[in-house]
């Protein structure tokens, strides 16, 4: 019994050994990548072992590609699991210099998740994948392979099964042709052509990104914003198209999209890209585009903390300069005492009274008090220079406080996380970026902060500011704020203010599924866009069409004529009843001292 147990276990052994050293046709891997040598070199040779994979083999094609074709090899194999898988990019592998090589089973190996992360942005390597023999050649059993390769968004690929070389177009739809080892070129050349390639994703309001509005004259919805012009045009220039996926949906001018459920959508293969620009793509959850802007992602807080009008002469110089007037007074006074010629019938007292509003009069450039006989030399030099003094201090007060009478004159506002919390200041955030808000606030000060968000939801954060809702400060991007702000381009008081409260310079860019086949394209289209400005026009565009559908209004709180009343004169008549009372005093101590002379 025992003899014939062991003699069952060789026979299964031998069986196996033979299927898998008859895997896989090595003669035409090394005949492909000698052909791949003439043409061009490269540096690098990744190989994905999957199961069954004849070791004696591998290793004779390792060593041949390492003596004759002078590349290193960098195996990886389903031993490790595929989220533990560096990308091998970290270790100076890039997709031009690079043939990859996979071998697998079926479409179900899990070297598949193990390629998939180890060429994580990668995807654009040339790819052989070498099938067994064994494998059936049917339409469907080939067609299965390159469903597979295009869901991992490998399209600079060659599959070879028994003596055949494959390759495939996933453009308008997949089909896999057979490719002749003579071509000049083996690998499908990169193309700008999608040949009517259809992106179907959904499209909702996402001011100024993206928006609805009506025509006019036919009532149908067209859709405007930069975000959406950007990617219309990318779309048109490579010979594709857009299919959105919620056509019937009623989009009103208060909504806004979801971008965390249009993450959540993009990772789950659902959507392979949005044109709803964004500024925070988790690396778990996709890949983004390159930026069409890097803005700075700051508060939007209300103006507050209006001056009155009555302290407008206080505003033009500071508490400094007031005391360094008030002590040249004192010390002007000093001087003129000391060098103003004769004394005659006066006391020293009504000298030292005389000389303070002679120099507070050169000071404001006014009539002096006193005259003067036979000037001296150095008392004509000494009054010269008061002269210049006070027509240089006078005007520039002037011209300063003019300017106030022109504009809205505010104090102290929000531009810290400290004078936020300072002022408990709430903010209207959007629910699924509480996390990304506090992530960029100081660490002793998050909880201050914390206790001061207040959540909603996107459609209810812009219908706020939209509606001036000055009770919240709310957190945008740069670029949103200026399309925002021309609201109030013509109001003479601001309602919000763009804040140095910010929260970084986040990218924005197109969101996508990780190693999007759309991705080396479309960054070079946003290249060249930007070189010709096309996105500023696009912006200023965008807003005449935001005004006319209603999401925007402007903003007309002009200042009419206002006379000088009783009110804006508050603090001279405070200066005058200052100044009655300092006289009566004054006349008081008088009176007593001649009575007591008496």
């Amino acid at each position: 019994m025992r003899t014939v147990l062991v003699f069952l276990l060789l026979l299964s052994t031998r069986v196996q050994l033979q299927l898998i050293r008859g895997g896989h046709n090595m003669t035409l891997v090394k005949s492909v990548l000698t052909a791949i040598r003439v043409r061009e070199n490269w540096k690098n040779t990744p190989i994905f072992i999957g199961a069954n994979t004849n070791s004696y083999d591998l290793n004779n094609l390792m060593i041949w590609l390492q003596h004759t074709i002078q590349v290193t090899c960098h195996t990886v194999d389903a031993s490790t699991a595929a989220h533990k898988e560096h990308p091998l990019g970290n270790y100076n592998i890039n997709a031009d210099d690079s043939v990859s090589l996979l071998f697998c089973q079926s479409t179900q190996a899990m070297i598949w998740f193990n390629l998939d992360k180890a060429l994580r942005r990668l995807h654009r390597i040339r790819l052989i994948v070498v099938l067994p023999t064994k494998r059936s050649a049917s339409y469907n059993a080939l067609m299965g392979i390159f469903r597979r390769l295009w869901h991992f968004q490998f399209t600079n690929v060659l599959v070879l099964h028994r003596d055949q070389i494959y390759s495939y177009t996933p453009y308008p739809e997949i089909r896999f042709f057979k490719v002749d080892q003579n071509l000049n070129q083996l690998f499908p050349p990169s193309t700008n052509d999608f040949q009517g390639y259809v992106v179907s994703t959904p499209v909702e309001n996402d001011i100024p990104r993206v928006f609805f509005v009506r025509d006019q004259k036919t009532g149908s919805k067209q859709i405007r914003g930069y975000g959406y012009r950007t990617f219309m045009e990318y779309l048109h220039r490579h010979n594709a198209s857009l299919h959105v996926s919620n056509p019937y949906k009623e989009h009103a001018t208060n909504s806004s999209v979801n971008m965390g459920r249009m993450m959540q959508r993009i990772m789950e293969g659902q959507v392979e890209i949005s044109l709803h620009p964004y500024v925070d793509v988790p690396e778990s959850m996709g890949d983004h585009s390159y930026p069409l802007l890097v803005a700075s992602n700051c508060l939007i807080v209300p103006v507050r903390n209006e001056i009155s009008r009555h302290m407008y002469l206080l505003l033009p110089l500071n508490q400094w300069s007031w005391l360094l007037l008030l002590g040249s007074v004192i010390y002007i006074s000093g001087v003129l005492y000391w060098i103003q010629p004769g004394p005659g019938h006066r006391t020293w007292d009504q000298r030292i009274g005389l000389n303070i509003l002679d120099s507070i009069s050169r000071i404001i450039y006014i009539c002096s008090p006193s005259r003067v006989y036979s000037p001296t030399l150095r008392y004509l030099m000494v009054s010269l220079q008061l002269t210049i003094l006070g027509f240089v201090v006078t005007n520039l007060y002037s011209i300063q406080l003019s300017s106030f009478f022109t504009t809205l004159v505010v104090g102290e506002q929000v531009d810290s996380m400290e004078q936020l919390i300072q002022q408990q200041q709430k903010v209207l955030v959007k629910q699924y970026e509480f996390s990304t808000f506090l992530r960029h606030v100081e660490p002793h000060l998050v909880d201050g902060v914390a206790r001061l968000l207040v959540g909603a939801n996107a459609s209810e954060q812009v219908s706020a500011l939209l509606a001036f809702n000055r009770s919240y400060a709310y957190p945008f991007t740069l670029e949103r704020w200026e399309f925002f702000s021309l609201q109030q381009q013509y109001a003479f008081k601001p309602i919000f203010r763009f804040s140095s409260a910010c929260l970084g310079s986040p990218i924005i860019g197109y969101p996508m599924r990780s190693n999007c086949h759309l991705q080396w394209s479309l960054n070079k289209f946003i290249l060249r866009i930007q070189a010709a400005g096309l996105l500023q026009h696009w912006f200023v565009s965008d807003f005449n069409d935001a005004l006319s559908a209603g999401y925007v209004r402007l903003l007309d709180n002009v200042l009419g004529f206002h006379s000088l009343d009783i009110d804006s004169l508050r603090l001279g008549w405070a200066v005058l009843g200052c100044g009655w009372l300092l006289s009566a005093i004054i006349f008081l101590c008088e009176r007593w001292r001649f009575s007591y002379s008496r």
